[in-house]
C-alpha cells in the first residue's frame, strides 16, 4: 500500500462513519482498480483491528455491508471493516489472471 493511500485511509478512519460505509475515493492502486468502502465506529480506539469483508459473486460492497452483521459487530467490538468492491460486470473478483495475481512492489514503484 502506498503512503498516499495510507494517509487517505487514516484521515477517513479519523472522521468515522457511524451511519454506514464510506467510499474511499483515493484507493486506485493495483492492476484491477478494485473499489473500497470502509466502516469505522465512532468509538474507534488506536490501534484498531481490521476485518476485510469480501462480497460474493454478483454482489457488491454496499449490498454485503447491509446483509452481513459486520457493522453491528464492529460497533460492539470496536474494529474497522473494509469492504472491497469488484469492478467486474458480474460482481466477481478476478482471482486468476496475471493482472490480479502479480503486482510489482519494487523500490522504484514504492516511492510513487
Amino acid at each position: 500500500m502506498q503512503f498516499s493511500t495510507l494517509a487517505t485511509f487514516a484521515v477517513l478512519v479519523a472522521v468515522g462513519s457511524a451511519q454506514g460505509i464510506t467510499k474511499v475515493n483515493a484507493f486506485s492502486t493495483g492492476p484491477t482498480k478494485v473499489g473500497m468502502y470502509v466502516y469505522a465506529p465512532k468509538s474507534l480506539q488506536s490501534p484498531a483491528p481490521i476485518l476485510v469483508a469480501v462480497h460474493h459473486c454478483q454482489g457488491s460492497a454496499q449490498q454485503y455491508s447491509t446483509e452481513s452483521k459486520y457493522i453491528s459487530l464492529a460497533d460492539k467490538h470496536n474494529f474497522i471493516v473494509i469492504y472491497p468492491n469488484s469492478k467486474s460486470s458480474g460482481g466477481c473478483f478476478d482471482v486468476a489472471s496475471t493482472a490480479s495475481t502479480y503486482f510489482d512492489i519494487s523500490p522504484s514503484r514504492a516511492s510513487m
